[in-house]
């Protein structure tokens, strides 16, 4: 997807409906917090971006967003695919938001002629990911080794006892 870049509020007031994939490796900041090997240039995320007019008695948007992220499993530090799939509502508004601020279900976008989809689908993702990843089952086994070494010096008592 080449960077799409609406008038939101002409988006939503025209009920307009935009549906596409990101490709993951777009995604630089995202990219940094993910397990870069399995970063694929065939991986993707997908959205549906969909104007509304009279939902909130405001015209809002509403951005759905499936991936799944490949990441490192902080128990075992094998790799891990992490899906998500989210779901947002926001208000767009030229005023001050204070009202918005009381409703936890709601954010608020400020009017633009040319919000970036493909940054707001990277910073919901970027807020959305887990602190630490864990595997949903148990991890593999990891093997322990007891880190005992042979005694370089005992080749040298060894050669000590022959020459006496």
């Amino acid at each position: 997807m080449e960077a799409h870049y609406i008038n939101n509020l002409d988006f939503a007031k025209r009920q307009q409906v935009l549906v596409g994939d990101v490709p993951l490796a777009n995604l630089t900041r995202l990219n940094a917090m993910l397990a870069e090997q399995h970063v694929a240039g065939t991986s993707k995320v997908s959205f549906k971006l969909a104007g509304q007019s009279h939902r909130f008695q405001l015209p809002s948007l509403h951005l759905d967003v499936e991936a799944n992220l490949p990441m490192v499993c902080q128990r075992c530090l094998e790799s891990i695919h992490v899906p998500m799939t989210l779901h947002f509502d926001y208000v767009i508004s030229a005023e001050d938001a204070t009202a918005l601020d009381e409703n936890d279900d709601l954010d608020w976008v400020e009017s633009s002629e040319a919000m970036d989809i493909q940054a707001l689908i990277e910073d919901e993702l970027l807020i959305a990911l887990p602190i630490a990843p864990v595997h949903q089952t148990q991890c593999k086994q990891l093997s322990l080794e007891s880190g005992e070494k042979p005694n370089p010096f005992s080749v040298l008592k060894a050669l000590k006892k022959d020459g006496n």
